[in-house]
């Protein structure tokens, strides 16, 4: 039996079928046939592509004259476009926005879920195991031979202080296995990479090659040189390739590689016999499948080696349901699911696709209305012979030539949007940055959403415009007779379709643009003003964790007696920064009314709540005792309190505290061993004070309930990303950082602070984003309310040009202008008020939709999808547009002459 052809064939048939005429003398019967038997399977095999290729095939053996009509359809559409510079303008203007919106929402797509992992080969073969694992599960997954050919694990991210000319730089790197780069297939610009059969004298790295151009002078000597890395000479052994800053970019970039092997002193992240500890699940996983391995196989293999390791280390979990470990894709850029992709792409799946829509009706109903003026010509061409194919072909590429140019338009502006976008820096503690420029995928993309558009917009209205009665059309002024308000109208429909379009753009962009203005005015719970912070890394500067504890705590000192300084204290929490601080799990109760919870887990000097102004609300501060090895004094926030004590009197209590240090983000101290707690990491803590809740981590969440740790000389030893923070409070008018680094130059002059700054600047740094947030989704929601006007006023202007015999007729017969003003209005209202209430339903569904599937949705909307200021507001703004829009073109039809009208017949 015949199978059912796929979409595209079936496409191909119906056009056929509209044009038997056409079809039938450009290919014959026998090329329907042959297209018939060739689309599919290159549909199913090749896609898109496939299908690119075969049309390019088709376009090369068209009959020579059909390529002399299509140049005649051109040149004669391109005149027509000129002698409309109004229409051409706008219609460009509208296309090239929508398209220039769409195409920055798939270029950073693309750049960050979709892109692959510059230099990598046979990416598709890559899987990255989540969560991360300790470096004994590895070696167990490395041995199963029969999923991966080839294994590989790294520590990331990992500062390096690196001495560059006299002085420290902080750069980012990963602690690799020798299988790293042959893993990857990787090869190096210079030099080799490790390997397991070379052991080297002295510690080794590889650097980037970025790195080797911006730091190293682009020096083809380089290999075999020393460079200084943590304070330990370094042997570089080669440079990276170029464009290549590691396996998941965006996530841990790289500019420098050392070896796993290397010793604890060289990468203090490697303290505590790191590779020998089962629990210290800091190893970033990627393997390379055998071929003809599945995903699901590999999974169901590694959970059973995972469940064996718990089986084997007494931890198993008999109530833990699904997956020990699950595989991603290892050669993307951004390490995500196929299936969970829609979740990511959502929103802005949807704000791009009511811009279209509101473009393309726009453009669709100056299409309608440009026809009315031109159906004359058009009963003329098609009294002379002309086929209705070739006419709506001609229009057809009219549209075509508008989209064209919209879609250049539209690529060029979005490459320079794109192109200020890459520039942005995250202001997270690793520089992440982000090459959102569009590329071929990009231009792909555009030239098929250019193609789609010119069709959407295009197609309905010539088949309109060619379908007409010639005798009425031929008349003097070519009118042709309207019977009265069709509600179906197609105008009408594409109107409705753009106010209903625009107010959901409009209620989204402003659910979330208010969401955001909200939270970026939040108070964050302590006076930022003369607030500074200045961090330093003396650890991975070639210091010991000893020294280093006596240099900052002497520093301290120093810095708290300066004049311009009120307060000043040593910490790892800074406030409203990225930190990924870890989490702690701890159990409140006895016996069988033990509980556990999640708490964020925060590690502060001892004047840390002085220093931020925050009042102790019960008990006491950290005092220089609780910084003594074996104290087990813990402040709480009063958040923790009212959920898991219920108001009670928290002093004094024993918490039992688990530590666990996987945050989402990665951005944690490395699962490095924490010296508070026993080997089988559970330990007693005894709640000394509590403080009011603190926005820590991301101004847009509520508190979340935290526990607050004194920072200890270990903590020194094994500092956070940001290393250790000086907060200080200064008095007014003073240079305090100025003041702070000629101490530090005093004390020690090789040794560099970084990110400076004041709290203010931390503050609104960090929410720059949500800033940026508020002007796009501001900008979009504008956009799509301009273009509902612009549209309303047009398919007025049409309904005025197509009933002006009409008007002529009520104005001869005594009909006063207010009365020909609301017979013209009544359908622009009737059109406002029915598209309004379609909008209002789907702007709160979409909003319910999109907050079920993304979190930051749903925080953003959470208290303003019942806000009266815009569930009455928007509406109301856009029906007085809406309109205004109606009345000019509505006003022009009062002062139709009647006697001209009249003749017309």
């Amino acid at each position: 039996m015949r199978k059912e052809p796929a979409i595209g064939l079936r496409i191909y048939r119906a056009l056929a079928g509209a044009f038997p005429w056409e079809f039938k003398n450009a290919y014959g019967d026998e090329m329907l046939q042959a297209a018939e038997d060739a689309i599919e399977p290159i549909w199913r095999q090749h896609g898109l592509l496939g299908l690119v290729r075969l049309l390019a095939d088709i376009a090369i053996r068209l009959p020579i004259e059909h390529l002399a009509e299509l140049r005649q359809d051109v040149r004669y559409g391109l005149r027509m476009l000129a002698a409309s510079p109004g229409f051409t303008a706008v219609a460009l203007l509208s296309l090239s926005l929508g398209i220039c919106v769409a195409t920055s929402a798939f270029s950073e797509v693309n750049a960050v879920l979709l892109r692959d992992v510059p230099g990598v080969s046979h990416p598709g073969q890559l899987v990255a195991l989540q969560p991360a694992a300790s470096y004994p599960a590895y070696e167990r997954f490395r041995e199963r031979t029969g999923l991966f050919s080839s294994t590989l694990a790294y520590v990331a991210p990992v500062p390096f202080g690196v001495s560059l000319a006299g002085h420290t730089e902080r750069a980012w790197g990963h602690l690799v296995t020798p299988s790293y780069f042959s893993t990857l297939g990787i090869r190096p610009a210079f030099g080799r990479v490790f390997d397991d059969r070379q052991q080297q004298q002295t510690p080794a790295v590889v650097v980037s090659y970025r790195f080797w151009q911006n730091h190293l002078g682009s020096d083809p000597g380089v290999v075999g040189k020393t460079l200084l890395v943590n304070g330990h000479a370094c042997t570089i052994l080669g440079v990276g390739p170029r464009g290549f800053l590691g396996a998941s970019p965006l996530v841990f970039y790289a500019d420098l590689w050392m070896p796993v092997s290397v010793d604890a002193q060289v990468a203090p992240e490697l303290a505590g016999h790191a590779l020998e500890q089962r629990d210290r699940k800091m190893f970033q996983v990627i393997g390379r499948l055998q071929p003809g391995v599945t995903v699901p196989r590999a999974e169901a293999e590694l959970d059973t080696v995972a469940r064996q390791l718990e089986q084997a280390y007494g931890e198993e979990d008999k109530q833990r349901r699904g997956l020990r470990s699950t595989l991603l894709p290892g050669g993307k850029m951004f390490p995500i699911r196929s299936q969970d992709l829609p979740l990511v792409t959502a929103l802005p799946m949807v704000l791009v696709g009511l811009i279209l829509l509101i473009a393309c009706s726009n453009v669709a109903n100056m299409m309608l209305a440009r026809a009315a003026g031109r159906r004359k010509e058009i009963a003329v061409r098609l009294a002379l012979g002309a086929s209705r194919a070739r006419l709506v072909r001609q229009l057809l590429t009219e549209s075509m030539l508008v989209a064209a140019g919209a879609g250049v338009l539209g690529f060029c502006l979005s490459m320079w949007l794109m192109h200020l976008a890459s520039q942005v820096k995250m202001p997270l503690a690793i520089p992440v940055s982000y090459d959102l420029e569009p590329d071929g995928r990009a231009f792909v993309f555009t030239l098929f959403l250019s193609l789609f558009t010119g069709l959407a917009f295009g197609l309905a209205p010539a088949l309109r415009a060619t379908k007409t009665d010639l005798s009425p059309a031929l008349k003097e002024g070519g009118a042709v007779r309207i019977h009265g308000f069709r509600r179906l109208a197609f105008r009408n429909v594409l109107v409705l379709s753009q106010v209903a379009g625009s107010l959901m753009l409009l209620l989204l962009t402003g659910f979330l643009v208010l969401g955001f203005q909200r939270t970026s005015g939040i108070e964050v719970g302590f006076d930022s003003a003369n607030l500074y912070v200045m961090s330093l890394d003396p650890v991975r500067e070639g210091y010991s964790g000893a020294r280093a504890a006596e240099f900052l705590r002497k520093l301290l000192d120093r810095v708290q007696k300066l004049p311009s300084v009120n307060a000043a204290c040593l910490t790892e929490t800074v406030p409203m920064a990225a930190n990924g601080n870890p989490s702690v799990t701890f159990s409140t109760g006895m016996g069988s009314q033990k509980a556990t919870h999640n708490a964020h887990r925060f590690t502060v000097g001892k004047d840390y709540f002085d220093t931020l102004g925050i009042p102790i609300l019960l008990g006491r501060g950290f005092r220089k005792e609780d910084e003594a090895a074996g104290s087990t004094a813990v402040i709480v926030t009063e958040k923790l309190v009212r959920e898991f004590w219920r108001d009670a009197d928290p002093l004094g209590r024993q918490i039992e505290i688990a530590d666990d240090r996987r945050p989402p983000s990665g951005l944690d101290s490395l699962g490095t061993f924490d010296h508070r707690f026993t080997a089988n990491g559970h330990q007693t803590f005894e709640v000394v004070g509590v403080v009011r809740d603190l926005k820590m981590m991301f101004a847009m969440e509520d508190p979340r309930p935290g526990v607050f740790f004194p920072l200890r000389t270990p903590d020194f030893a094994q500092p956070s990303l940001r290393g250790v923070t000086l907060m200080m409070r200064a008095a007014p008018g003073g240079d305090v950082t100025g003041a702070v680094r000629s101490e530090i130059s005093a004390m020690d002059a090789n040794l560099t602070p970084f990110d400076a700054r004041s709290m203010e600047d931390q503050i609104g740094q960090f929410m720059y984003f949500v800033r940026l947030a508020m002007k796009i989704y501001g900008t979009i929601g504008l956009f799509g309310l301009i273009l509902a006007s612009v549209g309303l006023a047009g398919v007025t202007a049409y309904s005025v040009t197509q009933r002006s015999r009409e008007i002529g007729i009520r104005i001869a017969l005594g009909a006063a202008r207010g009365d020909v003003l609301r017979l013209v209005m009544s359908e622009g209202i009737a059109l406002v008020a029915v598209g309004t209430a379609l909008g209002l339903a789907g702007a709160c569904a979409a909003a319910r939709l999109l907050s079920g599937l993304i979190s930051a949705v749903a925080t953003a909307t959470s208290a303003t999808t019942s806000d009266p200021v815009l569930l009455i507001g928007a509406p109301l703004l856009l029906a007085a547009l809406a309109l205004a829009a109606c009345y000019l073109p509505a006003r022009r039809s009062t002062r139709i002459d009647p006697v001209v009208a009249l003749r017309q017949e």
